[in-house]
């Protein structure tokens, strides 16, 4: 298969119309993105309110409140990460797992990209449900209705049509609905801030003492950059490729990693101060609910709207990027019917969720977080070509050949170093109730340094394996 050609003249990415590029790399007469764009689009997608649940849980470690903030600005730095995974898509053009051949090879990528697909469905659909879950709340509060079947498949129709249809619609439509976003739902949730900090328990805070650093700090901050920066590092590319080649690397990584660092600090900050006193908020059920009980009366459909909102954001980036891992395993579809896939998947899921098995959500999550313990290897090795391809150029042709591309069809030590971390991940990791890592033990246990155990294994690995390269 040979790179496919595209009219340079013909525009393929404009708002409110359907994106005609696929995988395929953008042509630079077609790179008519900002950085700013890009601010606005990673900070929308980071507006989730259950972000708020992560400081909680990092607290449920026992920290200190300075220890609390700390993770809450440590955190988000590890985005700088996903900065860094961009940089190749403004240098190319091209989305994440399709660089991601160059690295694995033409058929050593099928298996990451497929992973990477079902990650991303997986949370569209627990994105969706969280969204639809807000939504209704919201319905029944501002008109006084019971919460019903009828209203939830409501509330669902439209989450999922608000999602979907923009990641249809494409990259531009993308940036110009993530900024509006940005402003509406980041006012909301400043709202949100200033109403729920009179709640605090600032003495209570400021009593608890230090935690250990390796047993409880570390730990925190492992769940807390799973949480955020890890479940983002197979999209970075895909929203860089519109920017002129000319674009600064550091340009990149500094709209992308303050995009989401701000919108994530702060949700971390409030989910730090609130769990003091509160300590089910960590655990809670339904955290929406939660959170907003914390909230004066007045403020509940706002609220709720504002969840709602933060939550559909973000899936509109998963849905987009799921469609181009799709393409990039070689599935032989243009990007509106991996739309229309994952679409039908979203939601036939959703619905057996609401309707049927409400307790099958949390077993749904487990193997979600379990998908982590692969990627987390796989961004590793993917990270150190990514650095190296920044002194030197892909080769573009090559990442469309096929069997014939000068990638080779298995890069094995790549491919190698892959497996042994994911290996490591897994020994390590404790999900229940899907698994229990007979290694998962003391500081490794009830935290994802598993997940990081996988990575420095892979990383390591991958640097003594490929030196010649």
């Amino acid at each position: 298969m040979s790179l496919p050609d595209r009219d340079a003249d013909q525009q393929i990415d404009r708002v409110w119309h359907i994106e005609r590029s696929g995988i395929e790399p953008v042509p630079p007469t077609q790179r008519s993105a900002s950085l700013s764009g890009l601010f606005w689009v990673w900070f929308a997608g980071n507006l989730a309110i259950l972000t708020v649940v992560l400081g909680a849980v990092a607290m449920s470690f026992g920290l200190s409140l300075l220890q609390g903030i700390a993770v809450a600005l440590l955190a988000p730095l590890a985005y700088a990460g996903i900065g860094l995974f961009a940089i190749p898509g403004a240098r190319t053009g091209v989305p994440t797992l399709t660089l991601s051949r160059a690295t694995f090879g033409t058929y050593g990528n099928v298996l990451p990209s497929l992973i990477s697909w079902i990650n991303l469905v997986g949370w569209e659909t627990v994105v969706l449900l969280t969204a639809t879950y807000a939504l209704e709340g919201a319905i029944t509060a501002a008109f006084g209705i019971p919460a019903s079947n009828l209203a939830a498949l409501g509330s669902l129709v439209v989450v999922t049509f608000s999602a979907f249809s923009v990641a249809l619609l494409g990259h531009a439509t993308i940036v110009r609905i993530q900024t509006v976003a940005s402003y509406l739902f980041g006012a909301l949730t400043l709202l949100v801030f200033a109403l729920a900090l009179p709640k605090v328990h600032l003495a209570l805070l400021l009593r608890t003492p230090g935690a250990p650093f390796f047993s409880a700090f570390l730990p925190a901050l492992s769940i807390a950059v799973a949480g955020g920066a890890l479940s983002w590092v197979n999209t970075a590319a895909d929203y860089t490729r519109y920017l002129s080649r000319t674009v600064r690397g550091s340009g990149v990584v500094w709209a992308t990693t303050l995009g989401s660092l701000i919108p994530t600090f702060a949700l971390l900050v409030l989910g730090v101060l609130l769990s003091a006193g509160r300590p089910g908020l960590a655990t809670a059920a339904n955290p929406i609910a939660a959170i907003g009980g914390i909230l004066p009366a007045w403020m509940a459909v706002p609220y709720l709207l504002t969840a709602a909102g933060g939550m559909v954001t973000g899936d509109i980036m998963d849905v987009y990027s799921s469609g181009l891992s799709l393409m990039a395993a070689g599935v032989p579809l243009r990007r509106t019917r991996t739309i229309l896939v994952d679409a039908a998947l979203s939601i036939t899921a959703s619905v057996y969720i609401l309707l049927v098995s409400h307790n099958f959500l949390s077993a749904y999550v487990a193997f979600l977080t379990l998908l982590a313990a692969v990627l987390a290897p796989w961004a590793a090795v993917f990270g150190v070509d990514a650095v190296r391809h920044l002194r030197r150029d892909y080769r573009l042709d090559e990442l469309y050949r096929g069997a014939q591309s000068a990638y080779g069809k298995l890069r094995l030590p790549a491919f190698a170093a892959w497996l042994v971390g994911t290996l490591v991940a897994l020994l390590t990791s404790s999900v229940p109730p899907l698994l229990e890592g007979p290694l998962a033990l003391g500081i490794l246990q009830g935290s994802n340094l598993g997940l990081f155990l996988g990575f420095l294994v892979s990383l390591a690995l991958y640097l003594l394996l490929s030196r010649g390269d």
